[in-house]
């Protein structure tokens, strides 16, 4: 408001209003939209709001975000992905303004790189807290292993991409076989607050709570001889300052084979989306048609592509907001 801004909330963008120039000279938009994430298209099949045209002073800086909740534009960029599989991102997440802006020239970058949260759980939607309780957690003090082998597949601290495509291979296989993760219960949530814990405990389904390797056998359909031997020998790895999939020396920790243990449940999320349109160091989206700036249009934020290569690094977002 300090430099002229309004904020309208539940206001959708629609569209670019250009001039004779091709200058982007302002928007169109409907005020009071409800998304609904019923629709298998929201931007395709929702017609609520108002339409309005707002002018543009100066310029018009796009940063609708990334596309993983649009179950039609992520899948014909990644096929791996189910038409019923959440994602960390809420309901507007969708290629609505990506298209418009591909529609008037804009160069797109990389666009189905798509990056998926492999410490999600199929037991809570939307991003959750599972993330917190497995990256900071189990991921950490404890391992991940496959319940058809009861064995480890990853390194439960390698980048996002590599361990949601070894999750994805078991999820190809078999699904619905969904991979786990668990720790001894005086290790896996150590470092985490109690207002976590109980919030991650509290419905008690994202959480398992079993006392024996046995009971996870049990509970969760593993081979328990082979989780027990698993178990042992990742044991071994950390004696020995060497894991068999390169966990790092400093984060292992040995597992209480006798238990009790705290168990999640794992499967990849969109989670965000690399590419998107290309731009100069100014922040203006460059056309495919001039090679140029498209005059009056900028963009930042996730609907950029190329920042971040095909995989971006945890926390390091927040530098694709910088106009």
């Amino acid at each position: 408001k300090d430099k002229g801004c309004e904020l309208r909330r539940r206001a959708k963008f629609d569209d670019f209003v250009l001039d004779d120039d091709g200058r982007v000279v302002g928007v169109t938009i409907r005020e009071e939209y409800r998304f609904d994430d019923k629709l298998y298209s929201d931007d395709l099949e929702n017609t609520s709001g108002t339409k309005k045209t707002l002018k543009a002073n100066k310029g018009v800086v796009l940063a609708a975000g990334g596309f993983c909740r649009d179950k039609a534009f992520r899948k014909l960029q990644d096929p791996r992905i189910p038409d019923d599989v959440d994602s960390t991102n809420h309901p507007g997440a969708t290629a609505g303004a990506l298209l418009k802006a591909f529609e008037i020239g804009a160069y797109p970058v990389q666009v189905d790189w798509i990056q998926f949260g492999p410490w999600a759980s199929p037991d809570e939607k939307g991003f959750g807290t599972a993330p917190i309780l497995t990256q900071q957690g189990t991921f950490k003090y404890g391992i991940a292993v496959d319940i058809r082998t009861g064995k480890r597949f990853m390194n439960e601290l390698a980048d996002r991409k590599t361990r949601a495509d070894a999750e994805f291979k078991i999820l190809r296989e078999k699904p619905g076989a969904y991979p786990i993760t668990f720790a001894d219960t005086k290790m896996a949530f150590k470092d985490l607050s109690e207002e976590i814990i109980q919030k991650g405990m509290g419905s008690g389904k994202i959480v398992g709570e079993c006392a024996t390797l046995d009971d996870i056998a049990k509970k969760y359909g593993v081979p328990a001889d082979a989780l027990k031997e698993t178990v042992k020998k990742y044991n071994e790895g950390v004696k020995a300052k060497k894991d068999e999939f390169g966990k790092q020396e400093s984060a292992l920790s040995e597992i209480n084979e006798a238990g009790p243990f705290y168990v999640i449940r794992l499967s990849p999320k969109p989670h965000h989306t690399m590419g998107g349109l290309k731009i100069n160091t100014k922040a203006e989206v460059i056309s495919s048609k001039t090679n140029k700036p498209i005059p009056g249009l900028y963009a930042a934020g996730e609907i950029t592509g190329g920042t971040h290569g095909a995989s971006r690094l945890g926390t390091v977002a927040i530098t694709d907001c910088i106009v």
